[in-house]
Formats: structure tokens, sequence, C-alpha cells
């Protein structure tokens, strides 16, 4: 719970940190619009996405599922190319089914049968950074922490067990680019890593083999509307 707590606070301050950092570039441009010929866009924008995702976990998982997510935060433009800004979502990672096996592993450890399928979404919190190599292309990063709530089996490839979770902080980091289709819209293309806190619960003085292993690697399309 304290490791839970510290992680939240450091990310919380860290982007509440970003408009204080670029305070003096960014008191160039007006709350709402920018210069005259500036690339860079100040002001609140939401995002949502929509794709394919897929578990790194080879051993265990197979095959892709579906991701969307769906993300709103403001930008502070901080020179003629580039913005800087902070964001909150929420993502879903889809579900993705255990190869024979695991799932067999899983049964014969005393599982029940159709239980072996693995669940995994949650809020995001982070910052982003854009930069505009023309008036409308545009590479955008983003990283910052994320609350992963789910199911899954454990990686123990002989005796897996099925654990849930929630508040397990991880991390999630990305990078995209598209098209600025006019002041207000874009379209872009995004691969983003999200990454699961790995644990073990120690059952009389033993770890039991319940380490999460459920990184997952998305890709979308991507629309957004900036206010």
């Amino acid at each position: 719970m304290k490791k839970t707590l510290f992680a939240i606070a450091l990310a919380t301050a860290g982007v509440l940190a970003i408009p204080a950092v670029f305070a003096q570039d960014a008191s160039t441009t007006d709350s709402s619009t920018t210069q005259s010929g500036w690339k860079s866009h100040s002001g609140w924008y939401v995002d949502g996405d929509l794709g394919a995702s897929r578990a790194n976990d080879n051993q265990t998982y197979r095959k892709a599922n579906y991701a969307g997510s769906l993300t709103g935060g403001y930008r502070w433009a901080v020179s003629p190319d580039m913005s800087v800004g902070a964001e909150l979502g929420y993502v879903y990672l889809g579900k993705f089914d255990a190869k024979s096996s695991a799932n067999d592993a899983y049964l014969a450890n005393g599982g029940t049968i159709g239980d072996s399928r693995s669940s995994l979404r949650g809020p995001t919190l982070g910052g982003a950074m854009r930069l505009n190599f023309t008036q409308a292309w545009y590479i955008n990063l983003r990283g910052g922490v994320f609350d992963a709530h789910g199911s899954t089996l454990s990686e123990d490839t002989e005796f897996p067990v099925r654990r849930s979770f929630s508040n397990n902080i991880g991390y999630y980091a990305g990078v995209g680019t598209g098209w600025d289709i006019n002041r207000n819209w874009s379209v872009g293309v995004n691969y983003t890593y999200y990454g699961v806190n790995r644990d073990q619960s120690l059952t009389n003085g033993q770890f039991a083999g319940t380490r999460v292993g459920l990184d997952t690697n998305t890709l979308t399309a991507s629309a957004e509307y900036r206010f």
C-alpha cells in the first residue's frame, strides 16, 4: 500500500511540475491560442484510441485481442514546434486465451475449466510531448503510471494459479504519429507498451509461484479533438 501511494504521489508531482518547468517559454502564448505561424497549440484535448493488443507473455497467452482508450488533458505550447501536456485516461487492453499447455497445467493444478483467460484494464496518469515537423505532421511521445486491474495466470509454467489484482501500479510508454486535419481535429496511429507490476506471494516462507506477467503491447488508431 505504501508503494502504491508513493508511486501515485510521485507521478502526480511530476505531472503538476510540467507547467512550472516550461512556464517561462509558455508565457509567450495565449492559454487557448498560439502565436501566428506556430505549429504547436495550447489548450484542452480529448483523445480516443481503438486497435489491437497482444500480451507480452508468449509462454502463457496467444493471439491478439482488441484494445481501446479514452484520454483527456491539457497541452502548453513551449515553442513553435513543441508542446507538452498532462493527461488522465482509462484503457481497456482486452482478454487473452491461454495456450493449451498453460491451460492444461492450470487444470492439472486444480484450476476451473474456462477460467484461464486473462483480462486487463485500468486508469492512466502521465505526461505527453508533441513535436510538429510541419504545420500538420506530428510525432507524439507519452508515458506515466498505469493502475492495472484484472486477472491472469501466474508465470509458473508447471503450477500456474489464477490471480486477480487491482491497484497494481505499473507504467505505460508510447510513441505515435499523425496528421492535424485542422485546428481542432487530428488522426494518427500509436504504439504503447503497458508494464504490469510483477510481484510474488510468500507462503510459509516460500514463494508460491504467483508472479504476474501480463505486460501488453497495443497498436491503435486515434482521433483527437482540441477545444
